[in-house]
This record gives structure tokens, C-alpha cells and sequence, in this order.
């Protein structure tokens, strides 16, 4: 059985289900609210797709992961109600793929990287941009007329990259307190600092006190603090793998033993080949425990994107 056939091993009963609540979510939708979420993720698959290139030209491993691949396991597709597309790269990649991608992207493509928005913070995550779009997003705060940089460059379609970086046992837990104190000064960075709905009380909290400082301080002087603390390990050492640049409210499920990465795996979406981990069942598992369930009704809703107020070109 090939590495691609395993992802229609057992499923058939899931993709059934969720094809139901699919129709279930659409109901609500507007046919124009259908067809631009399909493009929007079409779109994200271009992209994915000139990224791919440039990874297989270079010798390059990438790992599409998260919600990404929580829908290509359990759907044999995006997440209907999905908007994104996450790729984890380990260290070397990482930082060889943000030096090659100004140089090879096509001209439909633009990488930004995080440190290129000014003294405004918009996540510790570089993003490849679809020039020929227009979308209000996550970022946009007030309708799409600025967003927390007012950088118009913002309002396209993306997908995001990750860099797995070295770590261990003996030191994840306090990169990790050290992690989340450097996002919350960071967060002082934002057109508004306030944090969103997914954080928790105390979350709140630490952001409120933590933003306060930093927005005192240069916005390069933490971004330094962030690469420190973020390569405290050398390449190759340690025995796991930890997500540094994922937002505060999800760091704590993104330390992976580093064997879950030893290998890729492929999945097909939309005729698309794409790299995975090649441990997937593990993976899902740390990042949503019973990867099977769906979620309740109240989080099956685009999380990135305005459907009505998206152009694709």
C-alpha cells in the first residue's frame, strides 16, 4: 500500500459523516459564500503548490500540517468549513527556504516575512501572499480598510510557514514560558493589542500586563529576543521538535517528539500530491486529541477570511 492509499485506509464511514455536516454548515451559506470559499482554498493550493517546486528544486523537506492535514485525514479534503493551509519546516529548511523564496517565487507570489511589517507585530509567521487577491482577513480590524500594520499587502490570500526548531525535555517547558512572555510584549506591536476571543481569562491577563511593557520597548529588540530564545538548541540535538512562532493560545500542544518527523508521507487533496509527517495518527492526536469528532456547530465557521469580501483575479 503506497504512502498516499493509507489516507483513504478506514475513512469512508468519517468522510460520509462529515460530508453531511457539510451540508449542514451550507445551509447557511450563500451560493456566492460556497463558490469563493472552494476558490479561496483553491487559491491556497496554488500557492502550496509553487512552494512545492521551489522545496523539490532545492532539496527541501516541508510538512503540511494542522488543520491542513486534520482535513486531509478526516475529510479527504480541506475541512469544509476550513480557510487555511499551515507547512512546518525543521530549522535548516526553515531558514534556507526564507532566503530562497523573494528570489524564485513566480510573479503571482509575494513572501513577507514576520520582521518585514514595520514596528507593527503580525505573529512570529513569514507568509507567502497571492498578489492577484483581495481579501479581508483576520487581521483587518476595521473592514478591511487598514489592518494592524495598515499594510495593504496583508489583505490577500496566504498560507503561513513554521519552523520546527531544535529542542529537548530537559528545556521545552522553559523556552516555552519564555516564549509566551516574548508574545506578549510582541502583542503591544498590534493596532489593537486586545486579545481574541480563543484566549483564556488568564491569557488575558498576562497579554493586558505584558503588552503594556512592550509596547515600550522596539519592536527589533524583541524579535531578537525571540530568535534567541527560539534556537537555544543546536540543529540536530535534543529530542524534540517545538513550534515557537504558533499563536499563545495553541503553544502548548505544538512540542512534538522528533520521530513523528523522521519520515514524509503524502496525502492527495484535489488531485494535489502534498508532503506530510510521516506519523500521522500521533500527530493529530497531540494537536486535537480525538481527531475523529467533529467540533461543535459554533466553531465549523472559516477562521481567516470574509467570503463576501474576497477577489481572486
Amino acid at each position: 500500500m503506497s504512502k498516499t492509499d493509507r489516507q483513504n485506509e478506514g475513512f469512508t464511514d468519517w468522510r460520509a459523516n462529515t460530508d453531511d455536516i457539510a451540508n449542514q454548515l451550507y445551509k447557511d451559506f450563500t451560493e456566492e459564500q460556497k463558490a469563493k470559499l472552494t476558490e479561496i482554498q483553491n487559491t491556497e493550493l496554488k500557492i502550496l503548490s509553487e512552494l512545492d517546486r521551489i522545496c523539490t528544486k532545492h532539496n527541501i523537506q516541508y510538512f503540511m500540517n494542522g488543520g491542513s492535514l486534520l482535513g486531509a485525514m478526516r475529510h479527504g479534503d480541506f475541512i469544509p468549513w476550513d480557510d487555511d493551509i499551515d507547512i512546518d519546516l525543521k530549522r535548516d529548511d526553515y531558514y534556507k527556504i526564507i532566503k530562497i523564496l523573494p528570489e524564485e517565487l513566480g510573479d503571482e507570489f509575494e513572501f513577507i516575512n514576520y520582521d518585514e511589517y514595520g514596528e507593527y507585530f503580525c505573529d512570529f509567521i513569514p507568509r507567502i501572499y497571492y498578489k492577484n487577491s483581495r481579501a479581508v482577513n483576520s487581521f483587518s480590524t476595521d473592514g478591511g480598510k487598514t489592518n494592524f500594520v495598515n499594510d495593504d499587502r496583508m489583505n490577500r490570500v496566504f498560507i503561513e510557514l513554521y519552523c520546527l526548531m531544535d529542542s529537548d525535555t530537559s528545556v521545552v517547558a522553559k523556552q516555552y514560558f519564555q516564549i509566551k512572555v516574548i508574545y506578549g510584549l510582541a502583542m503591544g506591536h498590534r493596532y489593537i493589542p486586545t486579545p481574541g476571543y480563543n484566549y483564556t481569562p488568564i491569557q488575558k491577563a498576562e497579554v493586558a500586563v505584558l503588552s503594556n511593557i512592550g509596547k515600550r520597548m522596539p519592536l527589533k529588540k524583541i524579535y531578537e529576543m525571540y530568535e534567541k530564545c527560539a534556537n537555544q538548541v543546536p540543529t540536530g540535538t535534543g529530542n524534540r521538535y517545538f513550534k515557537p512562532s504558533v499563536p499563545l493560545p495553541v503553544q502548548n500542544c505544538n512540542i512534538f517528539p522528533k520521530d513523528i518527523y523522521d519520515e514524509q508521507a503524502e496525502v492527495n487533496i484535489r488531485g494535489n500530491i502534498i508532503k506530510v509527517p510521516g506519523k500521522i495518527d500521533e500527530i493529530l492526536s497531540l494537536l486535537y486529541s480525538n481527531w475523529h469528532e467533529l467540533p461543535g456547530e459554533k466553531d465549523r465557521h472559516p477562521g481567516h477570511f470574509n467570503l463576501l469580501e474576497t477577489e481572486i483575479f
